[in-house]
């Protein structure tokens, strides 16, 4: 293979990464959903989407601007190839910690990330581009033995930024904080106005009682009107720290308490 092959094999190699980038078959996506009835939902995703984003995407990123930098120096032999190790090293080791099973334990539900099926094409891939770009630049021992623990690195840095971006998109499940809503009238109900202080709540004068939670789990307990009657909601984010609740059961009032909670969405005050 002469020097201008294995350059060309980088280049090519790179532009197949992008282009399979967005195909949704990098990240396996799996789902447990609890506390409405079991539910499993598995999907795929590619470079550029939900969890893909960004360890995987910086690492499509760096394989394609590497295989322009191949094809620079197509046409400039003297520009440095230090680049192209840079870069294929830096691809190993953001799609070695694709290969790393990331999780996500909730209240509500779980999270598994794993591999998807380009993932072994996508190791072959760089691996051809590491291959070219040793070729290429010829490196020394101590540059090889660099590269190795550069490559270390990366993968240790990936797995962690797979790990902190996962925990972030999940979140706690609780979108509310202390201090009062509000939701307008409607449904024959009047208007209301919900405070949640320290573990307790009040609707109006309507109900009250203590208030707890557990991700996107709330339970409201030991309501005067309704005594021994628990109930329990989940409790949705909205747009500017409003909240939607979704009754899972709640039998006080025959339904009234449940009523006046799921009717509207209930706007945060100042």
């Amino acid at each position: 293979m002469t020097r201008s092959r294995w350059l060309l094999v980088v280049a090519a190699a790179g532009i197949a990464i992008f282009a399979l980038s967005f195909v949704n078959a990098w990240i396996v996506h799996d789902r447990e959903v609890r506390g409405e009835g079991y539910r499993f939902v598995q999907y795929f995703l590619s470079a550029w989407r939900g969890v893909g984003w960004p360890v995987l995407t910086l690492g499509v990123v760096v394989a394609v601007v590497t295989a322009g930098w191949a094809v620079v120096i197509l046409r400039r032999p003297s520009l440095p190839t230090w680049p192209l190790l840079a870069g294929s090293v830096v691809l190993l080791g953001t799609l070695a910690s694709v290969a790393a099973p990331i999780a996500q334990r909730g209240h509500a539900s779980s999270v598994d990330l794993s591999a998807g099926l380009l993932w072994p094409v996508g190791l072959l891939l760089g691996a051809a581009m590491l291959a070219g770009s040793l070729a290429v630049a010829q490196p020394g021992r101590r540059t090889l033995a660099g590269m190795a623990v550069a490559a270390v690195l990366v993968g240790a840095a990936g797995v962690g930024g797979r790990w902190v971006g996962l925990q972030e998109a999940e979140g706690t499940g609780k979108h509310w904080t202390d201090g009062s809503y509000t939701r307008p009238a409607a449904g024959g109900l009047p208007a209301a106005t919900l405070t949640i202080d320290d573990g307790r709540f009040r609707v109006d004068d309507r109900w009250s009682g203590t208030w707890e939670w557990s991700g996107w789990t709330v339970i409201v307990d030991d309501d005067p009107a309704c005594p021994g009657s628990r109930g329990t909601y989940h409790a949705h984010g909205e747009e500017d720290e409003a909240l939607r609740f979704v009754m899972v059961v709640d039998t006080c009032g025959d339904g009234a308490r449940a009523a006046d909670f799921v009717t509207e969405v209930w706007d945060r005050l100042p």
